[in-house]
C-alpha cells in the first residue's frame, strides 16, 4: 500500500493530487491524518478521495485494535476534549465570546496533554511497525513536517527497520529567494527537518539549492513541479471544490479583488497592511474581500480586518470569482496566474525578495499611490497589465513544472514514487 500522511489544510492541497493520481491508476493508496484535531470529516479533498474509493482515517483510531482499553479512553478523551473546543471556538462570539474561549482553551489544552500521553505510551515505534506490517506498505509519503512533531518519528525508525523508503513530498511552493525569511527559516532547522527523509522531491530548483546549502544530500532530492498547480488537478479541482463566493452580493459591475497576505511571521508589515485594506475599502467600484494565510495564529492578528474576512471560502473557488488577486508571497498567485487572473504583488508590505518579482511575472506594487492606481486601471481595463505572457510563462515552467514546461507533473511523482516502493533508486531530477 503507498501511504500518505496528513495534517494541515496545507499539505493536504498538495498530497491529495498525487494520492488521487496513483488510486486512478490503480495502485492500492491509504491516507492517514496524525492530527486529531482537523476535521477531516469536512474536508472536501478527502471527502473526494474517499469517494474515489482511497482508505481515508485517523491514523490512530484505524490501528488500535491491540492497544488495549486503556488506549480506547484516552483516545476517546482526546476526540472528545477536540471536539468540545472546536465547538466552543465557533460559540465564541459577540461580547459573551469571554467564558467560551476560556473553556475551549482548556479544552484544547486538555487535548494536547493526553494526546502526549498517549503518544508516549502507545504510539511508539513498535505499534508503528504494526501499522506498516498490517497495510503491507511500499513507501510512505509525509509532507515537509519536522519528525518531531506528531508519530512521524515513530514511523522513521520502524520503515528504516523494515526497509520501507519515506519521501518527503512538498506543502507548498519555494518562492521566497532571500535567505532569512522567518524567525525558524535556518539551514540548521532546515538540514534537521529533512535529512532523515530517504528521498524529498522538491517543486522547483529553488528549493533543492537551499536543501543542498544546508546540508541534506543532493542525491536525495529531485525537482518534479508542483501537484498542486498542475493543469490537470486544477481543472480536475474546479469540479469538486465547494462554490461559496458566488453568492456574494454586489454589481456586476464592481471589480472583484481578492487580498490574499502571507503569513505574518514571514516579515509582514501588518500596520501597513491594514491601512492598505482601508485604502481599497474606500475605492468606489471595488468589491474586495480579505483570506488571511490559513497558518495565520490569532496573536498575528489585531481588532477586525478592514475588508470582509473570507477565511471560511476556498482558496480555489476565491481564485475562480476573483477579477484580481492581490498577494504578498503567497503562492496562491500561481493559480491565479495559471488562470490567466491579473495578480498584484504588494511588495512594500513585508521585506522579503520573490521569485515572481525576480522573473518580472506580476504587477509589482511599492507603494500606497501605485496600489491604489493599478486598481483603478483594472477597473477600467482588466487585460492591460504591465508585465508579459513571456514573464509568466517562465515562471509558470519554474514552479509548476520544475523547468520543464513539456513535464507531466502528477505522472513524474507517479513515477518517482512508485520506483522507490520497486527498490529502484529514482534518478535525481
Amino acid at each position: 500500500m503507498y501511504i500518505f500522511f496528513v495534517r494541515h489544510f496545507n499539505d493536504i492541497d498538495h498530497l491529495t493530487p498525487v494520492a488521487w493520481k496513483l488510486h486512478k491508476d490503480n495502485y492500492p493508496v491509504a491516507v492517514f491524518c496524525m492530527n486529531l484535531k482537523y476535521d477531516i470529516r469536512q474536508d472536501y479533498r478527502l471527502r473526494f478521495l474517499r469517494n474515489q474509493g482511497v482508505t481515508v482515517d485517523y491514523i490512530y483510531g484505524a490501528f488500535c485494535e491491540k492497544l488495549g482499553p486503556g488506549h480506547q479512553i484516552l483516545y476517546t478523551l482526546i476526540r472528545a476534549s477536540y471536539s468540545v473546543q472546536q465547538k466552543l471556538a465557533n460559540d465564541s462570539q459577540g461580547a459573551i465570546a469571554a467564558l467560551p474561549m476560556l473553556l475551549g482553551h482548556l479544552a484544547d489544552f486538555a487535548g494536547k496533554k493526553l494526546y502526549k500521553i498517549a503518544r508516549r505510551f502507545y504510539y511508539d515505534q513498535r505499534w508503528a511497525q504494526s501499522v506498516l506490517k498490517v497495510t503491507n506498505a511500499q513507501v510512505i509519503c509525509f509532507d515537509y513536517i519536522m519528525p518531531k512533531h506528531y508519530v512521524v518519528d515513530a514511523f522513521l525508525k520502524a520503515a528504516g527497520q523494515m526497509a520501507i523508503p519515506v519521501l518527503a513530498l512538498p506543502h507548498g511552493v519555494q518562492l521566497y529567494t532571500n535567505e532569512i525569511t522567518k524567525p525558524k527559516s535556518t539551514e540548521a532547522r532546515r538540514f534537521a527537518k529533512f535529512n532523515r527523509f530517504d528521498y524529498i522531491i522538491a517543486p522547483n530548483q529553488l528549493r533543492k539549492d537551499m536543501l543542498v546549502k544546508a546540508g541534506v544530500a543532493e542525491g536525495k532530492i529531485s525537482v518534479l513541479g508542483s501537484a498542486r498547480y498542475c493543469r490537470a488537478w486544477i481543472e480536475q479541482n474546479s469540479q469538486i471544490v465547494p462554490k461559496g463566493a458566488e453568492k456574494f452580493g454586489g454589481s456586476e459591475e464592481n471589480l472583484k479583488v481578492v487580498v490574499m497576505p502571507s503569513k505574518p511571521q514571514c516579515r509582514l508589515d501588518l500596520e501597513r497592511m491594514f491601512d492598505s485594506c482601508r485604502l481599497i475599502a474606500e475605492l468606489n467600484g471595488i468589491q474586495a474581500v480579505i483570506k488571511p494565510h490559513t497558518r495565520t495564529r490569532n496573536l498575528d492578528q489585531f481588532g477586525e480586518y478592514p475588508l470582509p474576512d473570507v477565511s471560511h471560502l476556498l482558496t480555489a473557488d476565491l481564485c475562480d470569482w476573483a477579477d484580481v488577486l492581490l498577494i504578498v508571497g503567497s503562492s496562491v498567485m500561481t493559480e491565479a496566474l495559471m488562470r490567466g487572473k491579473p495578480v498584484l504583488y504588494v511588495k512594500y508590505l513585508h521585506d522579503n525578495i520573490t521569485l515572481f518579482e525576480e522573473l518580472g511575472a506580476c504587477w509589482t506594487i511599492h507603494n500606497e499611490t501605485e496600489l491604489k492606481d493599478a486598481i483603478l486601471a483594472l477597473q477600467a481595463d482588466k487585460s492591460r497589465v504591465p508585465y508579459s505572457k513571456k514573464s509568466v510563462a517562465a515562471f509558470l515552467s519554474e514552479v509548476v513544472y520544475g523547468g520543464n514546461s513539456n513535464r507531466d507533473v502528477l505522472d513524474a511523482y507517479e513515477q518517482f514514487i512508485v520506483d522507490c516502493a520497486l527498490g529502484k533508486r529514482p534518478p535525481v531530477a
